[in-house]
């Protein structure tokens, strides 16, 4: 049901109210096509006022869901977006869909993950609802090529400066100048005979950071060395300099919405004409390059993805090599040790050897310790305190996989040793592969036994 409601959790045994009694309605009935108001709103936060936001993740199973995204660039006033936080928190959340989206005066961005058996439910809202609040012109839902189980553990809808920083004044581009999105086919088609057809290589850019292109880009293409959007933007913008303003660019991002305000950027304040991107994104290209039995991808190995999946395959070739041992190896994980949480490429059996932490000995001897200490009271099912510190699942890393041992370690309170935002590199912290393992030898230490399950 899209029951516009809320959750009051300022009272004993919280009760459920109606949001505006002038939309109560049911899904079976109809959807609402809302309209946003500009009359004032409080202030305060939801959780300030007492309301709690919680998805119906306990009525449908973990197994069954689907990741999916949409974006769409879009001028909302800030009185709006409070009322339409709440629309996306209490709508979604009654499908149980969990996931992470920004919206902001510059429009929505948002990855989610839904109940398969919603799907067509979450379609309609998107058609009914969401798309009329963006003039009719949204992208439709972007299904991932993997999906496993639940990659996110609960909703949340945040309001944002902006949807992507870029460092630039953005009164100097304009977001309305969009590029062209070319579908999969078409963008199969002209990079494939761009070089017969003009004589020259195409000018392809990746979007993205450095640690996504390390697993996955497509053939040809630039990756910059870029740890955040504002180097990519810089990096984008010192490749294109010196070249002329009719010389076509082709880019491409996880989803598209990098590459939208990119060529809008190119386009609208440095004049070039045409700027490409492929719609979707890679997620798109790989899903319609696995339904093409007589194409061959242009793009290699992975896509990375900000959930509990950390990636999405797109062909079988696995292009990086892990942290630790040096082998071939194009999975993720953040050190289990929170204090840590180095973002590094671990291969499955390196991460059982050292239970998922980056080998330094003193994040494995965290975690160590505190999984035979904590033993009779850990509860999978979520946090625990012991003596101030904190032992969980991963939650996400569990729904996919109910097999997951991995255990996060961390000191309530105590703030993470390495940059998140512009995040810290593993080579910086671990050396080379193979360099912290001598470590362990240097302070007469035999490495863990590798796990003989795998």
């Amino acid at each position: 049901m899209f029951r516009r409601l809320l959750i009051q959790s300022s009272k004993r045994g919280a009760t459920l109210i109606n949001r505006q009694q002038k939309i109560t309605t049911t899904l079976t009935k109809t959807l609402l096509i809302p309209t946003m108001s500009t009359q004032s709103f409080s202030t305060t936060t939801p959780a300030e006022r007492g309301i709690q936001f919680l998805s119906k993740i306990e009525n449908y199973d973990s197994s069954t869901y689907k990741t999916l995204a949409f974006y769409k660039f879009h001028t909302f006033t800030k009185p709006e977006l409070e009322e339409f936080r709440i629309q996306l928190l209490t709508d979604l959340g009654e499908l149980g869909i969990v996931g992470r989206i920004y919206i902001s005066t510059e429009g929505v961005n948002a990855q989610i993950a839904c109940p398969e058996e919603c799907l067509p439910k979450l379609q309609e809202y998107h058609s009914n609802v969401l798309k009329p609040m963006f003039n009719g012109n949204l992208m439709d839902l972007n299904i991932g090529t993997e999906h496993g189980l639940r990659s996110f553990r609960a909703l949340h809808v945040r309001i944002r400066k902006q949807l992507i920083v870029d460092g630039l004044d953005s009164s100097t581009y304009d977001l309305t100048d969009e590029p062209s999105h070319l579908s999969p086919a078409e963008w199969h088609e002209r990079l494939s005979t761009y070089e017969e057809q003009t004589g020259k290589k195409p000018v392809l850019i990746d979007m993205r950071n450095h640690y996504e292109s390390k697993i996955g880009y497509f053939d040809g293409a630039i990756c910059p060395d870029a740890d955040t959007y504002q180097d990519s933007i810089d990096a984008m913008n010192e490749i294109c300099e010196n070249l002329p303003r009719d010389q076509e660019i082709f880019m491409y991002c996880t989803g598209g919405i990098r590459c939208t305000k990119a060529g809008a950027i190119l386009q609208s304040a440095s004049k070039f004409k045409t700027v490409h991107l492929v719609e979707g994104g890679i997620t798109s290209y790989g899903r319609w390059i696995a339904e093409q039995e007589d194409k061959e991808s242009l793009f290699r190995g992975k896509n990375f993805t900000f959930d509990a999946r950390m990636g999405e395959k797109i062909t079988d070739e696995v292009i990086g090599k892990c942290q630790l041992c040096g082998q071939a190896s194009n999975r993720y994980q953040n050190c289990a040790h929170a204090s840590c949480n180095i973002l590094m490429l671990c291969c499955p059996s390196c991460a059982g050897q050292f239970l998922n932490t980056c080998a330094r000995l003193p994040c494995y001897d965290t975690v160590s310790e505190f999984m035979k200490q904590s033993k009779p009271f850990f509860e999978p099912a979520g946090a625990v305190m012991v003596d101030g510190v904190r032992v969980f699942l991963k939650q996400g890393e569990k729904d996919m996989s109910a097999n997951s041992k991995r255990v996060v370690v961390g000191k309530k309170g105590v703030r993470c040793d390495n940059d998140h935002i512009r995040r810290t590199r593993a080579i910086e912290i671990l050396g080379e592969p193979g360099e912290i393992l001598k470590e362990w030898a240097k302070a007469g230490r035999d490495l863990p036994p590798k796990p003989v399950d795998l």
